[in-house]
């Protein structure tokens, strides 16, 4: 991926200047990915300019580069602790002290533990993925996320009570950005109109996961697992161990594609299925708000019970109706693929610009709005 430097950037007086202080990893390429891929249409739209930094400078304590810079998006790793984390935006708040600062968050669970250690040092938090009613946030889980609550419950496991404080400014510098969607594999993919008719599927079901063993994540992955594997009369693969593109030859060949939980809702192997056309069959998430929402229930996915229990019913059903399987499959491609071709990512930019500068809002064009099939 070909990076900016400070000489390439226009000297424009009027530029919005963005810097990315960026994690090296794939879950966050794929949030940074569509600022190189729409960059032509954010200078257009926005009059943006961007340069792209590695938190490692952060971290080893070299000084930033000396430029004016007007919104900082700053995206850590999940690793860093929170004491870290503040220590670095103060740091970055000493080099940019006029600028304005987005948190762009790829963790996986949806709640916000790090609101109240960072309510001070940002003006806008970017989450992939939300509680859809608010006021789940703040309450009190057994274990650190609302998937460890249910599944210790449902496996009787000894977790430790949590609760995150989020207060309600908080929540008000809260935007839902894009998921996997965006990586440099499906994001050109769906601009490019990739094709999935006419495939021949020989597998019934994909269901390659890892991370079966102890705790509520591996307990809840190998029940995922057990219960896919007691369906008869399929044809299921469930092995770990392929190579990516194995995987997608896969996925290709799949009518069905068993999504469960990770250690959040939202996995690449949503985004993976309804680029390859597999039906998404999937935990239920009404819970969630994403955006493009591919979550609309018997619309884009197949939703079953958090336990199980109605797997083999639904996959059954859907083994059954052709036409129903894919009528649902080709929804939930128009909606990532009209997200894309809509410039969707731009939106959300400029939405969260909106957000940084309220004052200024009224001179960006705001068209978002979240992506879906008529209902």
């Amino acid at each position: 991926m070909a990076r900016f430097t400070l000489d390439l950037i226009p000297r424009e007086k009027q530029a919005l200047s963005l810097l990315l202080i960026t994690s090296n990893n794939p879950i966050s390429a794929s949030q940074i990915f569509p600022f190189y891929y729409f960059q032509s249409e954010l200078r257009r739209q926005c009059n943006i300019v961007f340069i792209e930094i590695n938190i490692d400078k952060l971290l080893s304590g070299k000084p930033l580069p000396a430029m004016h810079v007007d919104l900082v998006f700053f995206q850590p790793w999940f690793d860093i602790s929170a004491s870290n984390l503040t220590e670095m935006l103060e740091a970055a708040r000493s080099s940019y002290p006029y600028a304005k600062f987005a948190f762009l968050d790829s963790y996986a669970p949806v709640d916000l533990r790090l609101a109240e250690s960072l309510d001070s040092h940002v003006d806008v938090y970017i989450k992939k993925h939300v509680f859809r009613d608010r006021v789940a946030y703040g309450k009190e889980t057994i274990g650190d996320t609302n998937l460890g609550d249910y599944y210790g419950k449902l496996y009787s496991l000894p977790l430790t009570p949590t609760t995150f404080k989020v207060s309600t400014e908080f929540l008000d510098k809260l935007l839902v950005g894009p998921s996997f969607l965006t990586s440099n594999v499906m994001l050109p993919a769906f601009a490019n109109a990739f094709k999935f008719n006419n495939v021949a599927r020989h597998i019934d079901v994909h269901a390659r996961l890892g991370g079966q063993g102890e705790g509520w994540y591996g307990r809840m992955r190998t029940h995922a697992i057990q219960a896919i594997s007691a369906i008869p009369s399929m044809t299921v693969v469930t092995e770990t161990g392929k190579s990516h593109s194995e995987y997608l030859r896969e996925l290709h060949a799949s009518k069905l594609c068993f999504s469960p939980f990770g250690f959040g809702e939202v996995c690449w192997r949503d985004y993976e299925a309804v680029m390859c056309g597999a039906l998404l069959i999937k935990p239920e998430m009404g819970h969630v708000e994403t955006n493009p929402n591919i979550f609309i229930p018997y619309e884009t996915y197949i939703p079953v019970k958090w336990d199980f229990s109605d797997l083999e019913e639904k996959v059954t059903r859907y083994l059954r109706d052709d036409r129903e399987r894919s009528r649902i499959a080709e929804n939930a491609y128009g909606v990532l693929r009209s997200y894309v071709v809509s410039n969707g990512f731009v939106d959300h930019v400029k939405t969260v610009v909106a957000k940084a500068f309220p004052a200024n809002s009224a001179s960006i064009a705001l068209t978002t709005k979240p992506i879906g099939i008529k209902q």
